[in-house]
């Protein structure tokens, strides 16, 4: 009989302490956030309103300085609505929803998000095409927020098809692919552009806090869609195509050992990939 060793409970029960001192600091961090964004949207509110009320007092200005009056008005209300709606984005970042993950047919859920984005990429030219992978082995995910993970990273590439076209002279079809493979190191989840791509050096900067090259982005998105994958125990990289465009790689745990702590959720089917097993 072997001896177990006794190094590795330790290391377990320190890296427990570590998750939990990290999602207490996270909580924190979010009664701190909350009450920030409260008081910033309060007078936000106000903002808005009393831009709502100087537009229908507008009836009474001299009509050649109606149209520069409703434009400043206007002006002010988009900015103020954006700023509303980033501060949403850090919200959702600061304090996270919890996860509530169950055993999942990735290919089906891919195919029911394809269904319900087409309209939009079909409105905008883009093709988006599938190429999944046969018979592969269940993830476990929490499926409200890995489909806003997913629809953040296809409205990217949306956006970064469009912003190529724009530039493009000649005719450009658009074009984005879904695929999914069971490699050695779990499930694979790629979405692929044919749209300008990223600026080289920024694989890793596209995912901190903040960081954005859109004019008017707020630097939250992809954290988000990071962090979100990390709590599902995966990984997220992009990489530059060498033609042009980017891919996304999302790797997540085929059926093993995945513990959320705010739900006490422990489907186990063992750390070296064993089947998740049914109750009965």
């Amino acid at each position: 009989m072997t001896q177990a060793d006794p190094i590795m409970p330790k290391r377990r029960i320190a890296k427990e302490d570590e998750e939990k001192a990290r999602e207490e600091r996270f909580a924190y961090v979010g009664v701190l956030a909350a009450g920030l964004v409260h008081e910033i949207k309060t007078p936000l509110h106000a903002i808005l309103l009393n831009v709502q009320l100087l537009v229908e007092d507008m009836a009474s200005l001299p009509l050649d300085l109606r149209p520069r009056f409703e434009r400043r008005c206007k002006r002010v209300h988009g900015e103020v609505k954006s700023l509303a709606k980033m501060l949403d984005v850090f919200l959702s970042f600061a304090r996270p929803p919890r996860i509530d993950p169950v055993p999942t047919d990735l290919n089906q859920f891919v195919r029911e998000i394809i269904d319900f984005i087409r309209p939009e990429t079909d409105e905008a030219g883009i093709s988006i095409v599938s190429n999944l992978a046969d018979d592969m082995f269940p993830v476990v995910l929490d499926k409200n927020q890995f489909t806003h993970v997913i629809l953040n990273l296809l409205h990217n590439s949306i956006e970064s098809i469009e912003i190529f076209r724009e530039k493009c002279s000649e005719d450009f079809e658009g074009r984005i692919v879904i695929a999914t493979a069971e490699e050695d190191d779990g499930i694979e989840l790629v979405i692929q552009d044919n749209g300008e791509g990223i600026i080289p050096g920024d694989e890793e900067k596209i995912f901190e806090l903040f960081y954005t090259t859109k004019p008017k982005g707020t630097g939250l998105g992809l954290g988000i869609v990071k962090r979100t994958v990390d709590d599902h125990r995966g990984n997220i990289r992009v990489e530059q195509m060498d033609s042009r465009g980017a891919r996304v790689i999302i790797t997540l745990p085929r059926g093993r050992f995945l513990e959320f702590q705010d739900t006490g959720a422990n489907l186990e089917g063992g750390m070296d990939g064993g089947e998740v097993k049914d109750d009965d």
